[in-house]
């Protein structure tokens, strides 16, 4: 027993100082965890490689155990194994089933090509002159930052979501599973969620549409997206409500559409601004008619009715963004544009996102039905379908009732908080900077003075984790006003009078820097 031990003593070692000898290697070869921004994996294999093309390391020495090397470099066993894994990927390394990890002979040997190893300056093809516009109006969209959700325009109650009920769903949905389930869905949806989807525009909306015509996407960009690649090409003509939703002009003008404004008036888009305008290429009408974005305007049934006729008298489609819908139209509802529509002329969207949170990424857009064909071929080439599990879920979320009983108490939250917000509002700030008028959405705009530059207020209340957007940014054309675009449901009454206060103080302290 002795001497079995004293062997074993030995053994050990030997190993200690092996790794020892190996440890100093790799450090010698630019191994240091806390200098340069690689992963330390990236770090482990290339300090490898360099010893390796060094000759220090030479063919057939045997790496240690993965365990033991990771305990002495003082890193994690997962991050080793990913360091041996690229090593054998680029031929450095060869592995031996039950022995272990041996250096390979790299004499007269093509090593793969890699790019850490890469020298000088390499040429790539230009990107397409579609990307190139995608990229030179990301500038126009309002997309905020991830360290906060005051007052992040557009997102509901995030706290009353019931997340019990959906845990309880989700658990069902994948203790009941076929294997079928777990197959290629249909293309453009679940045809549960569509059905349902339907009966609920149908209690809500008054709308009535077959299902077919109901495709699933994962939100009101998504549908833009599919609409402007089905109908729009180079230089086709968009009107668009100016201000606008900033992130869809993005799109179009991305998608290299002519932009044609039309103001917006006391009963929304106005067609009067519009009686100048001699269309050649007229293609769609992009409107919010249930609560303008971002005036807060909601258009009348005689203007729906006048520009249902002058889509038709101009051979030109109208997309009805039914922003804040369940919202604006819960006490006094007005019938949608699609509903009131007899030739096919509405594409309808709306989105889940905003009644119950963001992170759902789940909408729904009903199309005329001589276009279904074409888009169904366009998913089928391109983005194929949401996930179904997620579509299940919330198809079973609507039929069990939890829907209607989750968007009562998100409307009365709502309502409570916006009148919160206001009251606070208009505690800490003057008369030169009010909330305007608007109805029950889930934001509120308020106008600034002409002399105070809306964008830089926006990003200076960013760094304090108070997001709101720059009325600015909404106009297509040069003359614009100025205000903040603000959210106010997200967030509880406390956090809504501590961050209006340091809003409050940020707001000052800028116009008094301003006048010095």
């Amino acid at each position: 027993m002795f001497f079995y031990l004293s062997h074993t003593n030995f053994f050990f070692q030997c190993i200690s100082i092996l790794k020892t000898k190996l440890n100093s290697l790799l450090i010698s070869h630019g191994f240091n965890p806390n200098k340069g921004k690689d992963s330390l994996y990236m770090k482990l294999s290339n300090a490898f490689i360099s010893a390796i093309k060094k000759k220090r390391l030479v063919k057939g020495y045997q790496l240690p155990p993965t365990r033991l090397l990771a305990e002495d470099m003082q890193v994690s066993r997962s991050t080793v194994i990913k360091a041996y894994e690229i090593l054998c990927m680029e031929n450095y390394v060869y592995a031996v089933q039950g022995s272990g990890y041996y250096v390979n002979d790299i004499k007269d040997k093509k090593i793969r090509y890699s790019l850490r190893t890469q020298k000088g300056i390499t040429q790539y093809p230009k990107i397409s002159e579609r990307a190139e516009h995608f990229g030179s109006n990301i500038s126009i969209m309002n997309r905020g930052h991830n360290k906060g959700i005051a007052f992040r325009p557009g997102l509901p109650p995030l706290d009353v979501f019931p997340v019990r009920q959906w845990q309880n769903l989700t658990n069902k949905y994948w203790k009941d599973i076929r294997y079928s389930d777990m197959s290629y869905s249909h293309t453009l949806g679940l045809d549960c969620l569509r059905q349902n989807i339907a009966d609920y525009l149908k209690l809500y909306r008054n709308i009535q549409c077959d299902y077919s015509q109901i495709i699933i996407v994962t939100g009101s960009l998504h549908s833009l997206s599919i609409i402007g690649d089905l109908l729009l090409n180079k230089k086709d003509e968009v009107v668009v409500e100016n201000p606008t939703y900033a992130n869809a002009l993005a799109v179009f003008k991305s998608l290299k559409a002519k932009i044609i404004p039309a103001a917006i008036d006391s009963e929304g888009l106005s067609l009067d601004s519009l009686s100048h305008v001699k269309l050649k290429r007229g293609k769609l009408i992009f409107t919010t008619p249930s609560n303008q974005y971002p005036t807060g305007v909601q258009m009348s049934l005689k203007r729906r009715l006048e520009l249902l006729d002058w889509a038709e008298e101009n051979n030109m489609m109208i997309i009805e963004d039914d922003y804040d819908n369940e919202f604006s139209n819960w006490e006094t509802p007005i019938a949608s544009l699609y509903g009131l529509d007899k030739g096919n002329r509405v594409f309808y969207q709306g989105t889940f996102n905003k009644i119950l949170h963001p992170s759902i990424r789940l909408g729904y857009l009903i199309a005329p039905p001589h276009y279904i064909d074409s888009i169904k071929a366009m998913f089928e080439q391109s983005l194929r379908f949401i996930s179904p599990a997620t579509q299940r879920v919330m198809s079973d979320f609507i039929e069990k009732d939890y829907l209607s009983q989750h968007l009562r108490k998100v409307v009365q939250v709502v309502k409570e908080r916006k009148q919160f917000f206001v009251d606070q509002f208009q505690h800490v700030f003057d008369d030169t900077f009010k909330i305007q008028a608007a109805n029950h959405g889930l934001h509120v705009m308020a106008k600034l003075p002409e002399n105070v530059n809306d964008i830089e207020v926006s990003k200076m209340l960013m760094k304090e984790e108070i997001i709101s957007f720059p009325y600015s940014k909404y106009f297509i054309k040069k003359k614009t006003e100025k205000g903040l675009v603000m959210g106010f449901s997200s967030v509880t009454k406390p956090i809504i009078k501590q961050k209006l206060e340091k809003m409050s103080r940020v707001f000052y302290g800028y116009q008094s820097d301003m006048v010095s």
